[in-house]
């Protein structure tokens, strides 16, 4: 799909003063696709050229309430009257940690502004606590861009040498080398193996973090037993259980998938749909990690963290969700889900419809099922995209990488359901006339 002048006048404006003319490597679609943004409301954004979207990517997950959501605004208006950052603890920094704590269970709350933030900190507190240092992640795992676990995130397949004893990937240029000797990697959703690797490495291991539901391939889940047999062999072995919850925080059920699934991490970082796209993250955890958190401790800082505009937003976020904010979400999600397997089973059409509702994914495989990165990375993306591109033209946007799920908001309606499914299935009826 290409972007329109006006969006292409501005993306070649930015070009002038960003790398690429994006600030994140992923919103680079190519030079004639790249949208630039004007607005958003409730479940719609809108480009340059004005023309209107129903949006699935919601940012990538933050976006759980749906876009300039009133009572988010509102509390945001109040809090920049009050100031917005002093370096000193106020109110709303401790209402938020309140509230994460009653939602998740957690002992104790840290707040930090990127989830790729509060993943490095939780490491970092992991291996003080236990006076070890390697880390253990799984294939098609993304814990966010710092250096210690970008590897073997998105890895070619073939390139990523044999599965039980996987070669270390980095995720580009510029990942030091020496990082990947204290780093480990298995697939995911392999019992034996998760068993043998830590039998074998648990007195070098610190811990083992992982997204409880894979966000970036898209919406595989664990299989049964499978996190309950993590959490024993770290209890076993001394080893810090870190679930990444960035993705799935506050968005598959109000305590997050340690609630889904009854599991408990020792240390849980969150962010994304906790502020409703506003810079806000947690680390949440044990009292006997979190609490040796300090000087001549464990070491955590930041000058942004628990500014009043990002906690005034998550407060007022985490109050929709307590409220039941996230039945609309996932119920929206239930019926895409439906309405998508209906279709493809009807036009025959060999593809899996997996993961929670709230952030689901497409993949499209004879398989019957796929439980690892090396499953979905034999899946055809090709077809994906082409469809996603093509429902982009119709006014629906799920993101048009494969990796990425469909995430569902609370400002998504039944009658978006009607005109999703209405485009999906013209979408895939086109591709597939032409293959």
């Amino acid at each position: 799909m290409k972007s329109g002048p006006k969006s292409r006048a501005m993306y070649k404006r930015a070009l002038k003063s960003i790398p690429l003319g994006v600030n994140s490597n992923f919103r680079h679609w190519g030079d004639d696709q790249t949208l630039v943004v004007k607005r958003g409301e409730g479940a719609y954004i809108w480009d340059m050229d004005g023309n209107r979207y129903l949006d699935y990517r919601n940012a990538w997950g933050p976006v759980i309430l749906g876009h300039a959501y009133p009572s988010v605004v509102a509390n945001v208006e109040r809090a920049l009257k009050m100031g917005n950052i002093f370096a000193m603890t106020h109110e709303l920094e401790i209402r938020v940690a309140e509230q994460i704590r009653e939602l998740t269970k957690v002992d104790l709350v840290r707040l930090t502004n990127t989830g790729t933030e509060a993943t490095m900190h939780a490491i970092r507190f992991a291996r003080a606590y236990t006076g070890r240092e390697k880390v253990l992640k799984f294939e098609g795992h993304y814990h966010g861009f710092q250096d210690y676990t970008l590897f073997n995130c998105q890895p070619p397949i073939p390139g990523a040498g044999y599965r039980r004893s996987p070669v270390m990937v980095p995720h580009g240029s510029g990942i030091p080398k020496v990082l990947s000797q204290l780093i480990d990697s298995i697939p995911f959703n392999d019992f034996e193996l998760l068993e043998k690797k830590i039998r074998e490495n648990w007195h070098d291991l610190a811990c083992i973090i992982m997204e409880p539901i894979m966000g970036n391939s898209p919406g595989i889940m664990p299989k049964p037993g499978y996190l309950e047999l993590i959490r024993k062999l770290c209890d076993e072995c001394g080893i810090v259980l870190i679930l990444d919850e960035v993705k799935t925080g506050f968005r598959v059920a109000k305590g997050g998938a340690q609630e889904l699934f009854n599991v408990q991490g020792d240390l849980v970082t969150y962010a994304k749909a906790m502020g409703n796209g506003f810079p806000i993250a947690a680390i949440g955890g044990r009292k006997e990690i979190m609490g040796e958190i300090g000087y001549q401790k464990i070491p955590h800082g930041g000058t942004y963290t628990g500014n009043a505009v990002s906690t005034a937003a998550a407060e007022a976020t985490l109050d929709e969700i307590a409220s039941g904010a996230l039945d609309k979400v996932n119920e929206h999600g239930k019926k895409l889900m439906a309405g998508i397997k209906e279709i493809i089973e009807r036009k025959g059409v060999p593809a899996l419809v997996q993961g929670p509702p709230a952030m689901f994914g497409i993949v499209f495989t004879e398989k019957s099922e796929i439980h690892e990165y090396r499953d979905w990375a034999g899946s055809n993306h090709h077809i994906y995209s082409e469809i996603l591109d093509k429902m982009m033209k119709k006014g629906v946007m799920p993101d048009i990488d494969s990796r990425e799920p469909w995430f569902s908001s609370a400002s998504h309606t039944d009658e978006h359901v009607g005109v999703t499914l209405g485009a999906f299935e013209e979408a895939l009826t086109e591709v597939m006339e032409t293959i």
